[in-house]
């Protein structure tokens, strides 16, 4: 028995590691079809932005969402099991129903503020495009209540492969949609995003089985009381915020680059595309070995040990030289990743010069996640939010430099190290500070 046990939890820790790294490969797939069907495009950098904040809340929003309610389900197991998963699903569809209405009918003035150099007529197809990929949001966070419930019961299927099912599910639809109807406009990527959220949803439904559907179903019929969803929806509303805040800067990239000529903004986004799938692989990677020994270490003793400093600068190290690396190869790289279909030598050119700035800045980036996962470890999440609001308002200042001088989309570019550095040496201050309030 205790082989066969060994056995399983070997296969569980080489299995999560597994999907998520199969996950980020659908992911970065979803970006070589784009660029393969529609290079840098008005019609692709248009769905960029439609496609930004369903996006980056959906995926953001899911770890943290799913933390809260599995503590909400296994807080009810014994006393009230029923009551617990009702809360749960309902505060998941009162947030979800909100945000996606707030999404859809908001799109106009989301058109106009986060790409206000397209056209008034960029801006109409925008806000209909939007409108289809709020959809995305709606459908994935409708599935965090039952990947939570599975997750209480050991099953590690099928959420750690969500990310897996959302891209692989937009390429196939994006595959169909192009090839059976020939649709080669934004009808197609906008569609086949909200196709990709509806596929999460659809597996997450099947492998439930019928006893849990009966189960989530039944909780349905009666809501609870609001005041008892309030500090659910509390916790995942601080969530949300922090992670706007976290994500602002390649929004904010988005909007200046909006205004600086067709193929700006879809450069920018392949080559955020190849530098946040190195640095994915490298946090992940590291997270799965340092995380857990990180975590043990500040419950035992309150910090981290002298050992785990030097692992974290290590790692940093090793991430600046890869990013060095990955800048001098840039162009080869990026004609080797893109260069096909509709994506020809200029895009890789223009794709190219931005990436060979955001390698850069590879280094500070992987510290700063570190550094995030750090803060969370200690529980601090208000921190977080005050360290997401300092990034984005050194981001914005940046930018406004940058538009101040009249820089091109390269300076755009070098945004991403300066926020990184200063978000790096501002998380590494609060760390220390920390670290020094424990000690004396």
């Amino acid at each position: 028995m205790s082989c066969a046990f060994k056995r399983v939890e070997m296969i569980r820790k080489l299995l999560i590691p597994s999907l998520v790294a199969t996950g980020l490969l659908a992911g970065f797939a979803r970006e070589v079809v784009l660029a393969y069907i529609f290079g840098t495009t008005r019609e692709v950098e248009i769905f960029r932005v439609a496609f930004g904040l369903p996006s980056v809340f959906s995926e953001a929003l899911a770890v943290s969402f799913v933390a809260i309610l599995i503590r909400l389900i296994l807080g009810g197991e014994k006393a009230r099991p029923a009551q617990a998963l009702r809360r749960a699903v309902w505060a998941t569809l009162v947030f979800a129903g909100v945000v996606f209405l707030l999404g859809v009918l908001t799109m106009p003035w989301q058109a106009s503020l986060l790409a206000p150099g397209m056209s008034p007529a960029d801006q109409a197809r925008l806000v209909v495009a939007g409108q289809v990929c709020w959809m995305t949001f709606f459908f994935v966070v409708l599935s965090l209540p039952m990947r939570a419930l599975m997750s209480t019961r050991g099953r590690i299927w099928p959420g750690a492969a969500s990310q897996l099912m959302r891209s692989g599910g937009f390429v196939l639809s994006l595959f169909g949609l192009v090839l059976v109807f020939g649709w080669r406009d934004l009808v197609a990527p906008s569609l086949a995003a909200a196709l990709g959220g509806a596929t999460v949803l659809a597996i997450h439904t099947i492998a439930l089985g019928r006893r849990d559907r009966r189960r989530v179903a039944l909780s349905l019929i009666a809501p609870p009381r609001v005041g008892a969803l309030a500090p659910i929806l509390g916790a995942i509303g601080l969530v949300l915020v922090s992670q706007l805040f976290l994500s602002a800067g390649r929004i904010l990239d988005r909007a200046v680059s909006s205004g600086m000529g067709e193929g700006m903004l879809a450069g920018l986004e392949y080559s955020y595309a190849l530098v946040m799938a190195v640095a994915a692989v490298l946090a992940t990677t590291t997270n799965l070995t340092l995380a857990p020994r990180m975590g043990r270490a500040i419950r035992d003793t309150g910090g981290l040990t002298h050992g785990h400093m030097i692992q974290i600068g290590v790692i940093t190290v090793a991430a600046t030289a890869i990013g060095a690396g990955l800048s001098l190869w840039a162009e080869p790289i990026t004609r080797m990743v893109f260069q096909r279909g509709t994506f020809d030598s200029s895009d890789t050119l223009l794709t190219a010069g931005i990436f060979r700035l955001h390698a850069i800045g590879l280094g500070p980036l992987v510290l700063a996640l570190l550094l995030t996962q750090v803060l969370l470890l200690h529980g601090r999440q208000r921190m977080l939010v005050i360290a997401a609001v300092f990034k984005a308002t050194f981001k914005l200042v940046s930018l406004w430099w940058v538009l101040q001088v009249n820089g091109d989309i390269f300076f755009v570019a070098m945004t991403l190290i300066w926020t990184e550095i200063a978000m790096s040496v501002f998380l590494a201050v609060v760390v220390s500070y920390s670290a020094l309030q424990r000690k004396f």
